[in-house]
This record gives structure tokens, C-alpha cells and sequence, in this order.
């Protein structure tokens, strides 16, 4: 700071910002001599100016969008190889952590690895893979035995319930279908035994379509406990899972559940019965049909008020709809006197008195009925 106090006042942010000398100072540059002509910018012989080719600006583009375009594909590449490199044996160990959000982050990400078709290092599809069958099995099999703390119950059952779901994507029956037929046990929680039959469910679908067969002798007792029990939607899995059997003894007890108390019991049980060319489940369909059209009343979306009743109308109106396609993909199946049976049923849901859904699905299946 200046020690005068005269000098002490506000600084000039003019001459601050620039510095100009003094007045009595010399500029350091070099002047320009009297009399010598000063060049100016209309004195300048400047070259023309050219517009830009159309190949200068697309290499100007197209090089630097290869240049990014073989970033992202390396960073893509190697993010697929790193992925691979998060093989099953991986996700199946941090299925088995204490921490739930990895759990489900593993059954999301083996889940995508099962479904995608991916193979093993000899072309085997990874469903079909019996070193993973075999871990995803044991793990499964020691968490359904374990007995937890009652904190720890519901991340457990969670647990156990997706190792069961997973299970379901497996096609190696002697590793998977022992656990599975575990997991129908009456001691389980009914998330458990429920994903057990759904993952039943699809293990059987697709052995149906590979021609292979699976050993159900110690199935069909287990389904048929859950048959003979009294909870609804367990019941109704439990039709499907046995419908992909095809022994004379699932084959019997689905012809007993024509007769069944809950109409998407009998739903299944014909559906499984006709897929195997059983015809007696066509009496189930009719009915299905013969009662909407006797009550068109409980077609009517107007009616229902509270959640029951929204939930039990939409349950009709979605077995009718079923019911209606299953009869329609059966046209090149029936007998004339089956055909003719069916033609007359569904020709009363056709006027102009049912709903229009309804009334434009009718139509559709008599057509396939009638040609």
C-alpha cells in the first residue's frame, strides 16, 4: 500500500485494468516515420474466399462420427463381454447373499441369461446346462430347509420363492423336479408351493414341445394334495401344472375336475383334456357359453359397484372370452354333431343384445365354425 494518505484513495478501474504509460513516457514500439503511407484494409490483395465442397464438409461430419461411432461400439462391446463375463456362477453365489436388493438384482439378471438363449462353450443352451441346474438346485434345496428367525421370515420366503421361479427355466427334470416337488409340500408358505406349480407348469409345457417326457410319478400325489385343498388359486395352478401330464392317471384325475366347484378349475381341466384330444371337456365350453347367454345381465359393466363384484365380473367376462377363442382354435377338430352343438350356443351370443366385445368375438368364432 502507498504510504501516502493522499494516494490511498479508490484505485482507478480504468487505468488498472489497462496500465497505459505515462504521459512523459516513450512507447517501446516503433513509430511511424512522417510522410510513410499507411497500408489500410482496401490496399490488401487478399485471396478469395471459397465455399466449402460438399466432400470437405461430409468428411468435416462423417470422420468424427466414425471415430464415436467405434467408441460406442467398443464400450458396447466390451460392456456385452462384461456381462459374460457375470457368468451363472456368479449370479447364482450372490443369489444366495444376506442382501435382498443383490438377490433380486441376480434373479433379474439370470432370469434374462436363461431366457436369451445364450450357450455354453459347447453349444449347449444354458437351460439345459446340468452344472448350473445342479447349483441353482442345491441352493434352492438348502434355503426351502432352512428354518429362519421370525425377522427374517418374510425376506426368506422371498428368497425361496425366487430360486423356485428360476427353477422353472431350467430343462434338466432330474436336478430341478426333485426340489420342485419339494416346494408343493402342505408345510410351505402358498407363495412357495404356488410358484412351484407355475414353475411346474412351464418345465412340462416345454417338454410337451421337445417330445421329452419327465418322471411325474412323484408329482402328480403332490399335485393332487394341493387339489384336495381348499385355496382357490392354489387349485386352479395346480389344473394347469397337472395338465401337462400325460399318463392315464393325470389324464383320469382331470376328468373328475369337469365337475368341479370353481369354473376356472373346470376351464383348465377342459382346455387340458381337449389339448390332448379328449373331447369331454367341449361340455364345459358349452356351458360356459349356454350360462352368458341365459344372463346376459352379468355382461353388463354397468352393474357391478364394489371391488368383488368388479373383480367377479371381470373374471366372467375373461373366461367367456377364453372359452370362446378355445372353441374357435378347435374348429378343424369337432365332429358335425360337436360343431353343430356348438354353432347353435354360440349363435345366441351373436345378436345385437350382448355387449359389442362379446358380440364381435361370437362372430368371429362362427366363422371359423361355419366353413
Amino acid at each position: 500500500m502507498n504510504s501516502d494518505p493522499g494516494n490511498n484513495g479508490p484505485a482507478d478501474p480504468v487505468n488498472d485494468s489497462i496500465n497505459e504509460p505515462a504521459a512523459d513516457q516513450p512507447l517501446e514500439h516503433e513509430s511511424v516515420e512522417a510522410g510513410e503511407p499507411v497500408a489500410t484494409a482496401g490496399d490488401i490483395d487478399l485471396p478469395p474466399v471459397e465455399p466449402p465442397s460438399g466432400r470437405f464438409i461430409a468428411q468435416l461430419f462423417l470422420i468424427p462420427a466414425l471415430i464415436v461411432g467405434g467408441i460406442i461400439g467398443l464400450f458396447l462391446l466390451f460392456s456385452w463381454s462384461g456381462s459374460q463375463a457375470q457368468d451363472w456362477q456368479t449370479l447364482i453365489v450372490s443369489l444366495g447373499r444376506d442382501n435382498a436388493h443383490r438377490r433380486g438384482r441376480a434373479f433379474h439378471d439370470l432370469a434374462q441369461l436363461l431366457n436369451s438363449g445364450k450357450t455354453t462353450e459347447t453349444g449347449t443352451p444354458l437351460g439345459q446346462h446340468p452344472p448350473l441346474a445342479t447349483a441353482l438346485s442345491d441352493l434352492a434345496s438348502r434355503t426351502l430347509a432352512e428354518q429362519p428367525a421370525p425377522d427374517e421370515a418374510a425376506d426368506h420366503l422371498q428368497q425361496v420363492v425366487l430360486l423356485v421361479r428360476l427353477l422353472g427355466l431350467i430343462d434338466v427334470p432330474e436336478s430341478t423336479l426333485p426340489v420342485l416337488s419339494r416346494s408343493l409340500a402342505s408345510d410351505l408358505d402358498p407363495a412357495v408351493r404356488q410358484a412351484g406349480l407355475q414353475a411346474l407348469a412351464s418345465v412340462g409345457k416345454r417338454a410337451v414341445d421337445r417330445k421329452a417326457t419327465i418322471d411325474e410319478s412323484s408329482l402328480i400325489s403332490s399335485i393332487d394334495g394341493i387339489l384336495s385343498d381348499g385355496e382357490t388359486d392354489l387349485r386352479r395352478d395346480a389344473t394347469v401344472a397337472l395338465g401337462v401330464f400325460s399318463s392315464e392317471e393325470a389324464l383320469d384325475r382331470l376328468d373328475s375336475l369337469l365337475g368341479d366347484s370353481d369354473q376356472i378349475v373346470r376351464y383348465n381341466a377342459a382346455v387340458s383334456l381337449v389339448r390332448r384330444g379328449r373331447m369331454q371337456g367341449l361340455a364345459v365350453f358349452r356351458d360356459t357359453i349356454q350360462q352368458a347367454t341365459q344372463d346376459r345381465g352379468s355382461l353388463d359393466l354397468s352393474k357391478p359397484e364394489s371391488k368383488s363384484e368388479i373383480e367377479a365380473f371381470e373374471q366372467r367376462w375373461l373366461l367367456l372370452q377364453l372359452t370362446l377363442k378355445a372353441v374357435g382354435n378347435l374348429s378343424d377338430s369337432l365332429s358335425d354333431s360337436e360343431r353343430t352343438s356348438l354353432v347353435k350356443a354360440v349363435t345366441l351370443l351373436a345378436g345385437d343384445d350382448t355387449p359389442a366385445r362379446i358380440r364381435i368375438d361370437a362372430k368371429r368364432v362362427l366363422q371359423r365354425l361355419e366353413r
